[in-house]
């Protein structure tokens, strides 16, 4: 984020284990499968690598402003997540261009009240960021909320999420990788005899 320090004195601490957007499952540590410890390194460092390098990619769009960046972020996933529900389909929801059509009258408002619950972040600090990304054309502000401008979405930003998803799928791969080694590792540790095999 911006690290200015302008939280209320006294806040209460954020939960840590809280989903970040809406929708998604808290922090489930009790509930992973041994292999997720035992490639723990790997798995998180090819995570942590992609997202770190991603977020840097995307706030040069965004003046280097990570925390106006992360906000459009959010408004824009609340804004069109009604219009791809989990398991919808290219073929059924976009258009031949990978988008979903007339999509700027169907999106759906967000509050500042609403962002400052999800991100955490003073209410003033929200206003202020919103009030850059209208003036930079990047968010409307309508009757109910704020929403994405559609049109703000340009090749370069388009060519950053599409090279993104691709390299998403690579890091899934090596973090696939890792975890179908380590489930090998723990099924030869269990075993009489086997832990240190393959080690030498």
């Amino acid at each position: 984020m911006s690290g200015e320090n302008d939280n209320t004195p006294g806040q209460p601490a954020p939960d840590l284990s809280a989903p970040g957007l809406p929708g998604e499952a808290p922090v489930q540590t009790d509930a992973l499968p041994a292999e997720y410890w035992r490639a723990f390194a790997i798995v998180a460092f090819s995570m942590n690598r992609f997202i770190m390098d991603q977020m840097i990619r995307a706030a040069r769009l965004f003046d280097n402003d990570t925390e106006a960046m992360v906000l459009f972020g959010v408004l824009s996933h609340l804004n069109v997540a009604h219009l791809m529900p989990p398991g919808a389909r290219p073929s059924s929801t976009l258009n031949h261009r990978g988008s979903v059509p007339d999509s700027q009258p169907r999106l759906r408002p967000v509050r500042i009240r609403d962002l400052v619950q999800i991100t955490g972040r003073p209410r003033e600090t929200i206003r202020r960021k919103l009030d850059r990304l209208e003036a930079t054309g990047r968010v409307l502000r309508v009757v109910d909320g704020y929403v994405l401008n559609v049109e703000s979405v340009d090749p370069e930003m388009r060519q950053l999420s599409a090279d993104g998803a691709r390299r998403f799928m690579e890091t899934s791969a090596v973090m696939a990788a890792a975890l179908r080694d380590a489930q090998d590792v723990l099924a030869r540790e269990s075993t009489p005899g086997g832990v240190g095999k393959g080690m030498a």
